[in-house]
């Protein structure tokens, strides 16, 4: 029994045997508290043992004081240098705390001590994945298993590792072996998951991710998993509606989750006919008997909450229900019934995601405009509240209506759809008043965006994992958006420091959040933006991450030297991207790593048809200009523009702003590409896409091992177009 309580019990007058006799007796039992306890009163009175040092070490390891735990370690190694086992704890801790070389060093020590030791092979082969030495790790694996052929976790590791290497099917055998061994090991599951996924064989893989789900004691990790499975499975129809429909159910319960991966899942549940059927009725659909199934729906109403509906149809179905709920609650001057209410609440919950892109008529609002007036000869009840957030962020109404800020409620839903557009909104104005500044934003095109910004935050987003017990080195993570080309770096033992380059409303520092050892500055133009940020670092207590309100042009200000830089959707939107990549440049340590992400003008170029038909037309970037110029497109009066239904940028305001109306906007080929890392005399690394795309490449050019050869991604986008629809996203370094 492992027991937690402290203890009051002290060693006293005990020789040094008797005290070594009663800590490892204690031990044995599982007495941890007392074990510990006799060990430290051993160590206090100067006594030294390996024994007791290296058993002291693993207490401390498991409380996590992993400082304390390395001096213990190395003590013991100090008094016996010839303990593999002190070797191998000592190079565990060190990778831990992304040490990888003195890591590598040590448990070589335990190597050559005992040969034969398959754990400290099996841990080279780890510490090796993380340095990037993908083929010498795979040797240490698979020396590892020839010591023990039954080491599961070897065999789940080597299907990493030959994943790495881009090996699909040696790596499927791997981590089916590893399942074979021990089926209740919940690792090789993701494993044969992800593998599975990248060969396109995407209903075996979902079967996978639900059993590492059924598994796992910390289910954080795996939901993250599979709700990134279900944003990139090409066809969601394929997967089994009864076992979907439970996950996205799990998911959507859950507040440390990208929910925006899981629109195409949950819309493929749905049938499009009566959805039309709802769209074409000339009743009022709450009366519609299909349409009431809708209402008790705890899937839908839970996925209105949390996830963007990126799809025309739904989009009409929404803004007509809205409508309708708003001459009903007008018409009859009744509140609505609590089924009713939460369903309402939903759309307000949507409609507040969506910034309020949907068109209303007239007459909706000249009913929102009384019950507004109305709001001054008494107070509004919640069903007239809950309209009111359907039409307008309610913290945008609290001069005119300023009890909203004392309201409350019996109904959780209701008190939450309050703080989602009250209380959160209040905090990030606050916030704003705190920010660390640099310099000055001079540049005419730098203020121009920062007005964009600072009116319209881009992305909004609302949940998220922070990936704090599950991150990797540098280049570990480099490495898997680049393959089939993988680096080596050395690791430096101090923090790796990260500059997020235009990280805007903050989801990109979440995504950092997966670098170890990491301390992350994240610069923005925009204090709207950044005020996001901190709200949401805050509520996820992130406590790595600076944030600087500052243009890019000014970024030496900042005065540090960055081991890896990302700037992914900024570049592009500068009065000259040049300037921007030599400000960067110029902080980026020489062994340092930057990813970059810009426009492609050939998968731009239905936006860029947009974008003169918006110019021709003088259309300006307001709100009702951009919902009119939505509505236009929806209603199919603009058929050439009609592709940009199907992105899901055109679903928001802030975004649609960003895809079409964008004060300033440079698009790049991969000619220009080549110029520009010629110019700025930086190596091309490797794109980062998805599998499907690299495999198809792959047949294309076959010879292209590392597919870094440009020229040839020009002639595969000039045959797959839309290959870099999200932009050219990639990894490079300086010569």
């Amino acid at each position: 029994m492992n027991r937690s309580t402290k203890s009051n019990k002290q060693p006293k007058n005990f020789s040094k045997n008797q005290i070594l006799e009663k800590a490892f007796q204690y031990h044995k039992e599982g007495n941890i508290v007392e074990a510990e306890n006799y060990y430290q009163n051993f160590l206090d009175q100067g006594f030294r043992d390996p024994r007791v040092l290296s058993n002291y070490g693993v207490i401390s390891q498991q409380k996590g004081q992993i400082n304390k735990a390395i001096k213990l370690f190395e003590e013991s190694i100090n008094l016996y240098p010839n303990s593999p086992d002190a070797h191998s704890n000592l190079a565990a801790l060190l990778k831990d705390k992304g040490q990888l070389e003195k890591a590598e060093e040590s448990i070589r020590k335990a190597i050559k001590i005992n040969p034969n030791f398959a754990d400290a092979h099996y841990n080279l082969g780890n510490i090796l994945r993380e340095l990037g030495k993908s083929k010498e790790a795979e040797l240490s694996t698979r020396t590892a298993i020839k010591l023990n052929p039954n080491f599961q976790k070897a065999y789940s590791n080597l299907g990493n590792i030959l994943w790495d290497q881009g090996q699909l099917k040696e790596a499927e055998l791997s981590a089916r072996k590893a399942i074979n061994i021990n089926s209740k090991y919940v690792v090789p599951y993701s494993t044969l998951a992800a593998i599975l996924r990248d060969q396109g064989k995407y209903k075996e893989a979902f079967e996978n991710y639900i059993k590492a789900i059924s598994l796992a004691q910390n289910k954080s990790h795996y939901y993250n998993l599979i709700a990134q499975f279900l944003k990139s499975v090409v066809n969601p129809s394929v997967l089994s509606k009864d076992k979907l429909r439970p996950v996205l159910i799990l998911l959507l319960s859950r507040d440390d989750i990208h929910h925006k991966y899981l629109f195409r899942a949950f819309d493929s549940l749905y049938d499009k006919k009566l959805l039309r059927e709802l769209l074409i009725s000339k009743n009022n659909i709450f009366n519609e008997d299909c349409f009431k199934n809708l209402l008790k729906d705890n899937l839908l109403i839970e996925a209105l909450k949390k996830v963007l509906f990126v799809n025309s149809e739904w989009e009409f179905l929404l803004t007509k229900a809205r409508e309708k709920a708003c001459h009903l609650i007008a018409s009859s001057n009744t509140n609505l019934s609590c089924l009713k209410l939460d369903f309402l609440i939903a759309i307000a919950e949507q409609c507040f995601i969506n910034e309020y892109v949907y068109c209303s008529s007239k007459e909706e609002e000249e009913i929102i405009n009384n019950i507004i007036s109305l709001s001054s000869k008494c107070d509004l009840s919640e069903t007239h509240i809950t309209l009111l957030a359907c039409y307008k962020p309610l913290y945008k109404l609290l001069d005119q209506i300023p009890y909203l800020m004392a309201v409350t409620s019996d109904n959780n839903n209701f008190n939450k759809l309050l703080k989602l557009q009250i209380i959160e909104p209040i905090d990030e104005i606050n916030l704003s008043k705190s920010l660390k500044k640099l310099g000055n934003i001079n540049n005419h095109i730098s203020k121009k965006v920062q007005s964009q910004y600072e009116d319209n935050p881009y992305p909004r987003w609302r949940h998220g994992n922070p990936l704090k017990k599950f991150k990797a080195s540098a280049i570990q993570i480099i490495n898997a958006e680049i393959k089939p080309n993988s680096l080596y770096f050395s690791p430096k033992p101090n923090k790796l420091k990260v500059l997020i380059a235009g990280c805007g409303t903050g989801n990109q520092i979440l995504g950092a959040q997966r670098y170890k050892n990491a301390l992350i500055t994240a610069i923005d133009l925009s204090s709207s933006s950044l005020s996001y940020a901190q709200r949401k670092m805050n509520e996820l207590q992130i406590n790595n991450v600076e944030l600087i309100h500052m243009d890019i042009l000014e970024v030496s200000l900042i005065g540090a030297q960055f081991d890896i830089i990302e700037c992914s959707g900024v570049l592009h939107h500068m009065d000259n991207p040049q300037e921007g990549i030599e400000s960067l440049l110029s902080v980026l340590k020489s062994n340092g790593y930057i990813k970059l992400g810009l426009y492609s003008e050939l998968a731009r170029k239905d936006i860029i048809k947009a974008r003169e038909y918006i110019y021709n037309n003088n259309l300006n970037s307001s709100e009702n200009s951009i919902k009119m110029f939505r509505k236009n497109i929806n209603t199919g009066q603009m058929p050439e523009l009609n592709s940009l239904t199907l992105a899901s940028d055109f679903y928001t305001l802030s975004s649609c702003r960003d895809l079409c109306f964008h004060s300033q906007e440079h698009r790049f080929t991969i000619s220009k590409l080549r110029e520009a890392l010629s110019i700025n005399n930086l190596n091309f690394y490797g794109f980062f896409l998805p599998q499907e795309i690299k495999s198809l490449y792959k047949k294309y050019f076959p010879y292209d091992k590392k597919q870094t050869n440009l020229k040839n991604w020009e002639k595969f986008e000039e045959k797959k177009p839309n290959t870099f629809r999200s932009m050219y996203q990639f990894w490079a370094g300086k010569n």
